[in-house]
């Protein structure tokens, strides 16, 4: 007989009174019946607490000062009684069939400590604007290259917490990350291929507006992982790749701010630290953008691949004498 575990969810909030409705009712309208909501405010001035009160019936809230994101999280993760666990930003929303999804599959296989699921993006409307890009783990792609896990479509057992420790509060933007990285150490990771939730830019979110700080966040967690007696020869024989992806996303955070000094700096550290960089489109097509203001429609390496396809075409075709 499945069994249905109790799965809390915690929100984190600070002055979210545009989106916070939407997201409790995404938990509150969840398919899946047995579900505790947390909801830990660091102080709202905005009206969220009027929100709050409005579903006080269908959810758990606390509101006083913290020390950030990570901290509200932790909080919350030690007042819930659930077995799965998980967080939901306070603009992000689940999909109805989010936590019954991520049940079954946690159930499926007893040996997977975290599961993933899809996400799309969404702006401050509500519109879907792009999709995440999720993929099937692997621990070298984390460290190595982008995040593939979107963090408001991730599920995690009680258990798997208990064993690696909470989010680090010194981090800002990517105690995600650090925590995956920590859980894939010593637990299975799954990826499931259905949309779970989505996450939400607008102009007042952490990822649109500090972005730099995540870029910070990432030198520090690869400072840590690289240090960890624990870390795979394998991946830690990866070391100069790391940080040649790190200086390159930082560069391209730069490049989007439009800041050339600091983008062109970490450009330059990316492919002195790991010269295979030079190998990635995402270089050059960073670099145009961050000396002239404008993307590659093609980059060399692109050119390249065309000049190949059209030599191979050219030479399949029968020769006249």
């Amino acid at each position: 007989m499945e069994t249905k575990p109790l799965v809390s969810i915690v929100t984190p909030s600070y002055n979210k009174a545009t989106f916070i409705e939407e997201t409790i009712l995404s938990v509150k309208n969840q398919t899946y019946p047995h579900i505790e909501h947390l909801v830990i405010d660091g102080g709202s001035t905005d009206g969220t607490l009027d929100i709050l009160r409005k579903y006080s019936d269908s959810l758990t809230w606390i509101s006083e000062p913290d020390k950030g994101q990570a901290d509200a999280i932790n909080k919350g993760w030690k007042m819930a009684k659930g077995e799965i666990l998980a967080y939901l930003n306070a603009d992000d929303t689940y999909m109805p069939w989010a936590v019954e999804t991520a049940v079954k599959f946690l159930n499926d296989d007893p040996d997977v400590g975290m599961l993933y699921g899809e996400c799309n993006i969404i702006d401050e409307n509500g519109k879907v604007i792009g999709r995440f890009g999720a993929e099937d783990f692997e621990l070298k792609k984390i460290i190595c290259d982008r995040c593939i896990v979107p963090q408001p479509a991730a599920f995690l057992r009680r258990a798997v917490l208990d064993k690696v420790g909470y989010l680090n509060t010194s981090l800002y933007m990517a105690m995600d990350l650090e925590l995956w990285i920590r859980i894939s150490m010593r637990f299975k990771v799954k990826y499931v291929p259905h949309v779970l939730a989505n996450f939400r830019l607008s102009p007042s979110a952490k990822t649109s507006s500090e972005t730099p700080r995540f870029s910070r966040d990432r030198f520090a967690i690869l400072d840590e992982t690289f240090s960890n007696l624990e870390l795979p020869e394998e991946i830690r024989s990866l070391r100069n790749q790391a940080y040649s992806y790190a200086h390159f996303e930082a560069a391209w955070i730069y490049c989007q701010q439009r800041r050339r000094r600091e983008a062109c700096k970490h450009l330059v550290k990316s492919v002195v630290i790991w010269p295979n960089r030079l190998r990635d489109d995402r270089v050059y097509a960073t670099l145009a953008e961050t000396l002239f203001g404008k993307r590659l429609t093609k980059t060399p390496i692109g050119w390249a691949s065309s000049l190949k396809a059209k030599f191979r075409k050219d030479s399949s075709q029968p020769r006249r004498c």
